[in-house]
């Protein structure tokens, strides 16, 4: 109903237009109508571990045939599942909105965490956000400029639509560790 709706709307503003009648105002109505800021997006990210698993974990069966298409493991087994709220605030010239989460999570059978940000990004009337995130390990540590930081095990920037699942990437935590494998699905909220 709502998509007959919209499609109804299209070709009232595409006729409205072609015939030149109130074309200031359609246009008007078309962009306040598109022209919404998303506010909020919920992230919700898995950490899982590549390695010779045999069993199938039943809490990433639906996405270990996309993670099978990228990496040759033998097995898969989630680690941690963290969810961020991240709220949007608009900019100043009102064509975009931002946010940031970060959150520490420890993964299971680990005792070292592991520290998970996301800077969100999102355009006027595009229906998507653009995120950069970054996956560090606080133990494994870099210095630049006289000060020591975390090394980012995973720093990837990715945009997303409404609910769809993004395999971001891997990364071994040691040479000689399992590798890490990220995965995100955003709900957003206009």
């Amino acid at each position: 109903m709502t998509e007959l709706v919209k499609k109804s709307i299209r070709c009232g503003l595409i006729g409205s237009l072609a015939l030149g009648a109130l074309a200031g105002a359609v246009h008007a109505q078309e962009g306040e109508g598109r022209a919404q800021h998303i506010q909020n997006v919920l992230l919700t990210f898995r950490l899982i571990q590549a390695d010779g698993f045999t069993d199938v974990d039943p809490e990433i069966s639906d996405v270990v045939e996309e993670i099978r298409e990228i990496f040759n493991f033998q097995g898969y087994r989630l680690l941690s599942t963290s969810v961020f709220n991240v709220g949007l605030i608009p900019s100043s010239s009102g064509r975009s909105a931002t946010g940031s989460g970060l959150q520490r999570i420890y993964p299971s059978g680990s005792e070292t965490a592991l520290t998970l940000q996301a800077e969100v990004t999102s355009q006027r009337a595009t229906g998507t956000v653009r995120a950069k995130v970054t996956l560090t390990d606080a133990t494994r540590r870099h210095s630049q400029g006289g000060y020591s930081e975390p090394l980012p095990l995973l720093e990837i920037t990715v945009t997303f639509r409404d609910g769809q699942t993004a395999v971001l990437g891997s990364a071994p935590r040691t040479a000689d560790g399992p590798v890490l494998i990220l995965v995100v699905t955003p709900k957003i909220d206009p």
